[in-house]
């Protein structure tokens, strides 16, 4: 977990807030005489402040108490948010915060304030000397950051919320405490830290930070070497290929040099130094086999290479699979995401919004464009007056003020045609790969639908692959190794809490130095059984096919309800909606989101229940069926949320259906509705999940039609959907839902 100094970073959380602080005592309010601001709020806001998410709340809190003198109290405030993550991560959660960590311990002694470089040297001292190698390797993320960028922050915020104002809210209290804590410590220490740490770094590490190396056809790939001084013999070298460039990635890569590897980052074409065109997904399959060749080539390589990474990272290396390189011997893809209709930019062939966010991400400069992809309420704003506007969805970008070549050209393959299929293998293309693989994912991971989607084709094409998978209660980043304890609300079992980027290390060394395989890995699939605080192995998917519990989608004397007796074929649930009607956009981004609700939102939807369960059971696999529908148009936008609604009244989400009607027999080829004619939707292509349903719980699921402010809107007049708009709207949607539509839930018996 990276939690360093970052003006970008700081001020990331969700507020419940009661009233505002009165500032009406401050005459002058300006940088010069900031302190006494800053004091004052510090000891406002604690009385005030109100945050669900304790890892947040910790993160807030500590800060504000440093800037108000409570040392003590922040240091143990720092320690709960350490204990958070201690489980899962031990080696990062030690040193979250460790720069505030020091600046407290030197505060908090005597002599600091007649000589305080002296007694910051020793505190310092102390703590590094404690710290094992991998954390001492990365404490130079924790020791970034610019004070004028501080500064500039304070002094904006003054002039834009309090200069003239009796009161502030908790939110711009928050921010400017947060900010000028940063400011603090960064001038009065950050140039000690640095002097300290640049003496460790020289003699450990050879960093390589400047190669290109030019391809047969002509481009440029800029890759860092970074090399472990200790290993005196040629070595296996691991790879990730990023393009999220980012100078911290050397220390990433230190870390791993440190378990005896050398390691190599490959940035995307155009990225880093490259002066190529940033075309993200599309050169990987050709790139990092070129790479390959250069890297097996240098005296430190013993010929041999692994890959490891998640999102754009895992993609990556399913990438380079495609033409696999003789010195590939294994990959580590965690939580990939499935390029083109699989979960990224579609899902199940609906583009999404969010793809122009992170296409302005990765796209914009050489690096990332990080303040813009973090300003969320830009974002959410751009995706609402897109929504209320009606125009196409590839307007979306000229509404953002840039538009984008990219996203424009996405657009032009709504279906998994060559333009897609070419970046990863396809079909029989999965037979081919015969190195050992690790998959990690989670139930909670937004790219979740591509890992499992590698995994599964992977076995459908090559029976005798050696290919393993972890998958627990994670969101993206935790199926990546930044495990959470609690997740929106929702505490893991303790079990689930496992050293990930341990076992992937201890995988390297089972392929490329022959030691023993991973002791985690009792079989070919692990997984996590929510609600037992225990783990199980199985050797194939096919095993939670074996029993199934169906429930159709019934009206039943006026009531919606999951029956697993289907009693008339021919009834109906109706639904009506008016394409025209935008006065939903605040309703539908104010939404709750997350893993536990206190309610659904169900605007467009119906809402169908099971009956009360009168003992517990295993849900573990994916959920499937049929939705059997008619329409007055050629085409619709279709969802299923499946909860378990709990005997405290509380919603937790189970799994997710998002999918474009006229595709959902094959994602390669449109094939449209006929109006008014029942047609069977088959449903596939969703969140495997594994959870024991409580005794005194009931399943429900939520099933409606797609029309919001984050995905493109499909008004059903059968025309390229991105090119619609509110003016192929006609008459409001009329969907039925008939009672021989079914869901069907896969049920564990041991």
């Amino acid at each position: 977990m990276k939690t360093y100094f970052s003006a970008l970073l700081v001020f990331i959380y969700s507020l419940s807030f009661s009233q505002n602080i009165s500032i009406k005592q401050f005459e002058k309010i300006d940088f010069d005489n900031i302190e006494s601001l800053v004091r004052y709020l510090s000891a406002e806001i604690p009385q005030k402040y109100v945050e669900k998410d304790k890892s947040t709340y910790f993160d807030n809190i500590f800060r504000i108490n440093t800037v108000a003198g409570k040392y003590d109290l922040a240091m143990k405030q720092l320690d709960s948010l350490r204990n958070i993550y201690s489980k899962s991560n031990p080696l990062s959660a030690r040193i979250i915060g460790v720069q505030h960590e020091i600046y407290i311990k030197t505060m908090l002694h005597p002599n600091s304030k007649n000589d305080f470089e002296t007694v910051y040297e020793s505190e310092f001292n102390n703590i590094y000397n404690s710290l094992p190698i991998k954390s001492k390797i990365v404490l130079p993320l924790y020791f970034k950051g610019d004070s004028e960028e501080f500064k500039k922050n304070i002094v904006d915020l003054l002039k834009k919320e309090f200069m003239g104002k009796d009161s502030i809210s908790i939110t711009t209290a928050l921010e400017l405490c947060r900010n000028y804590n940063g400011f603090l410590i960064i001038n009065k220490s950050l140039h000690l830290a640095n002097q300290y740490l640049k003496e460790f770094d020289n003699e450990n590490f050879t960093v390589k930070d400047s190669v290109l190396i030019k391809t047969k056809t002509g481009n440029e790939i800029s890759i860092r070497v970074i090399l472990n001084n200790k290993i005196k013999k040629p070595e296996s070298t691991i790879i990730v290929n990023n393009i999220y460039a980012d100078e911290d990635d050397i220390n990433d890569a230190k870390v791993k040099t440190s378990d005896g590897y050398n390691c190599v980052y490959i940035y995307t074409r155009g990225k880093n130094l490259s002066n190529d065109k940033i075309e993200p997904f599309e050169h990987e399959q050709d790139d990092i086999n070129e790479v390959i060749d250069w890297i097996i080539k240098q005296p430190w390589s013993n010929g041999k290479v692994g890959m490891i990474g998640g999102s754009y990272l895992g993609f990556s290396q399913w990438a380079a699979t495609k033409k696999l390189h003789p010195a590939l011997k294994t990959i580590i893809p965690q939580a990939s995401v499935g390029i083109g209709t699989i979960d990224f930019p579609m899902n199940n062939n609906v583009f999404q919004s969010y793809v122009l966010r992170w296409l302005n991400y990765v796209t914009n400069n050489k690096t990332t464009d990080t303040k813009s992809f973090r300003d969320v309420k830009k974002w959410n704003s751009v995706y609402k007056q897109w929504y209320e506007s009606g125009l196409p969805f590839n307007k979306l970008d000229s509404i953002s003020g840039n538009e984008n070549e990219i996203f424009q050209r996405w657009l032009q393959h709504p279906t998994y045609d060559a333009f897609w299929q070419r970046m990863i293998p396809y079909k029989d293309e999965f037979s081919k790969i015969t190195i050992p693989v690790l998959t990690t994912t989670g139930y909670y991971d937004a790219d979740q639908l591509g890992a499992l989607y590698y995994f599964k084709n992977h076995y459908k094409y090559n029976k005798n692959a050696n290919h393993y998978l972890i998958i627990g209660p994670y969101d993206h980043a935790g199926a990546q190794g930044n495990i959470k304890s609690e997740l929106s609300g929702y505490k893991i079992d303790a079990v689930s809490e496992i050293k990930l980027d341990e076992i992937c290390m201890e995988w390297f060394d089972y392929i490329l130095k022959g030691k023993e395989k991973p002791s985690f890995l009792k079989d070919k699939i692990n997984y996590q059984v929510m609600g037992t605080n225990q783990w199980k192995s199985t050797s194939s998917m096919d095993k939670f096919e074996e029993h199934r519990l169906k429930f159709y989608l019934e009206k039943k004397n006026k009531q919606l309800q999951l029956s697993t007796k289907l009693s008339n074929a021919e009834e109906f649930s109706k639904l009506k909606i008016d394409f025209k009607d935008r006065s939903d956009a605040n309703e539908i981004l104010d939404s709750e989101n997350g893993i536990l609700k206190d309610k659904i939102y169900s605007k467009n939807d119906l809402v169908y229940s099971t009956v009360v369960f009168e003992e517990p059971f295993e849900f573990t696999g994916n959920f499937s069926g049929n939705l059997n529908i008619s329409i007055n148009k050629k085409d619709v936008d279709l969802h299923v949320q499946l909860y378990e609604l709990l005997k405290n009244g509380k919603y937790m989400l189970l799994s997710t259906y998002y999918g474009r009607a006229s595709y959902s027999k094959n994602p390669e080829k449109r094939v449209l509705l006929i109006p008014n004619k029942k047609t069977a939707v088959p449903i596939g292509n969703n969140e495997f999940i594994s959870k024991i349903i409580e005794k005194g719980s009931r399943i429900v699921a939520v099933v409606g039609v797609s029309k919001d402010p984050y995905t493109e809107i499909n008004y059903g007049s059968g025309k390229e959907v991105s090119k619609e708009s509110i003016e192929d709207a006609g008459e409001p949607l009329e969907i039925k839902f008939y009672n021989d539509s079914y869901l069907e839930i896969p049920i564990a018996h041991d």
